[in-house]
């Protein structure tokens, strides 16, 4: 047991989870919630020996780690922030620093069971896997377990032109149908004409667009020009439905394409709905394992949303407890879907609506941190529930007594860590 005395700075659950991690591991937590400066030099010169920052605005959370660093230079520092590239300054500037997330300190233990039935935590960085065997934890190499991803340019090609909003479907279907035209023309022009394909073709456009007369059916049999008549009227329709469907995704907030990266995968894919800070590290651990991803986000302003974009993952917007939005996602051959927004009950309603649609599908859910939501999870077998405010406060707590954990993880209603020397140890000791 330890007697360190541990001053924890922050506001929310995750802090207070924090300070009870550390008393249960026999350490003396103290909290500050939102301290001045003053009080902040007070508690380090009561001779505080490490200090966790829990923060989730990454700005705050690296001011207030500059400022404990000049107060105490060289106290040892755990600090939660995001933003890896702001992460990485803040490891060049404090060198006594451990930096990592919520989302990150958790990740291992959403992230395995995504990806394999029988993992319960997986660190994609060294490799590691934790899985059950006979009722034992034990440590395993992801290259020895048999969830290696085959025929990528398969899954590739077989969601291309295969668009699952209603807006790209008929872009597709009218410029489909405006080729069709366009070489049923042709065709026809060149069986009643015998010209050049490139005249043809040229005569034909003009007619399609509307912008001239096709002269070969000008002096053509009757029967071109009643055809001609009826195509017309049709490529008007379609010129009319492509245009609306083409302007609705120039200025629509969809993240999906219907050719491209952005394309929604439909076999061997995982589902990710909430694109928070936890959904959006999970999409990229997935991308980076080789596994097809899609998100599902309800608020198309998410600034995580954007960044999806840039790093082409696909995105679509809907409520993810909408039966509708998730039949189109193609649950009947997906990996497994992982409900993490912030909302546990919401997560609930989601794994409940796609168990519906498919109901031997895999599902895994950020929930277990109240009452209600174990109850129900007691109640309705709704998959592998990952109480992430509880497993990052263990990786913290654990950092912060410079255990230096791998990755934290929930077993049977304790919390464990993997030490760098690939051992497993429960945290706190007494599982409290």
């Amino acid at each position: 047991m330890s007697s360190d005395h541990i001053l924890v700075i922050g506001r929310g659950p995750l802090a207070a989870g924090v300070a009870r991690a550390l008393d249960a591991a026999g350490a003396t937590a103290q909290r500050l919630r939102v301290p001045v400066d003053r009080e902040l030099r007070r508690a380090l010169d009561r001779g505080a020996q490490a200090v966790v920052v829990v923060d989730r605005d990454d700005i705050a959370a690296l001011r207030t780690a500059l400022l404990v660093e000049h107060l105490r230079p060289g106290i040892h520092l755990t600090v939660t922030i995001f933003d890896r590239t702001v992460a990485e300054q803040v490891r060049r500037t404090i060198p006594n620093v451990d930096v990592l997330s919520a989302a990150d300190a958790a990740m291992g233990a959403v992230l395995g069971p995504c990806v394999d039935a029988d993992l319960v935590a997986l660190h994609r960085r060294t490799g590691d896997a934790v899985r059950v065997r006979e009722g034992r934890l034990e440590i395993a190499d992801l290259a020895d377990l048999p969830i290696a991803t085959t025929g990528r340019l398969v899954r590739w090609l077989s969601r291309q032109l295969r668009p699952s909003d209603r807006s790209s479907r008929l872009l597709l279907a009218s410029l489909c149908g405006l080729l069709g035209l366009l070489v049923a023309e042709v065709a026809l022009t060149l069986a009643v004409h015998g010209g050049s394909v490139i005249s043809e073709l040229y005569g034909a456009t003009k007619a399609l667009a509307a912008v001239g007369p096709n002269p070969v059916i000008d002096d053509g049999p009757r029967w071109l020009q009643l055809y001609a008549s009826g195509a017309t009227i049709a490529a008007v329709a379609l010129l009319a439905v492509f245009t609306a469907a083409l302007v609705s995704r120039l200025v629509g907030r969809g993240s999906t394409t219907t050719v491209g990266a952005r394309t929604v995968p439909r076999r061997d894919h995982v589902v990710v709905v909430g694109l928070g800070q936890v959904g959006f590290r999970l999409c990229l651990e997935l991308r980076a394992l080789g596994f097809d991803v899609v998100a599902v986000e309800r608020d198309p302003e998410s600034a995580y949303v954007r960044l999806a974009r840039h790093l082409e993952v696909p995105v679509v917007i809907g409520r993810g407890g909408d039966r509708f939005v998730l039949e189109r996602l193609g649950l009947g051959r997906a990996r497994a879907l992982a409900a993490v927004t912030s909302d546990e009950l919401e997560n609930i309603a989601v794994t409940v609506t796609a168990l519906a649609v498919q109901p031997d599908l895999r599902t895994v859910l950020r929930a277990g941190s109240n009452e209600i939501t174990e109850e129900t999870a007691a109640l309705f077998p709704v998959g592998v529930a990952c109480d992430v405010q509880r497993v990052a406060a263990a990786a913290l707590a654990a950092s912060a007594l410079e255990r230096h954990p791998l990755q934290a993880f929930a077993h049977e209603g304790r919390t464990y860590i993997e030490l760098t020397d690939r051992t497993i140890a429960a945290f706190p000791p007494d599982g409290s």
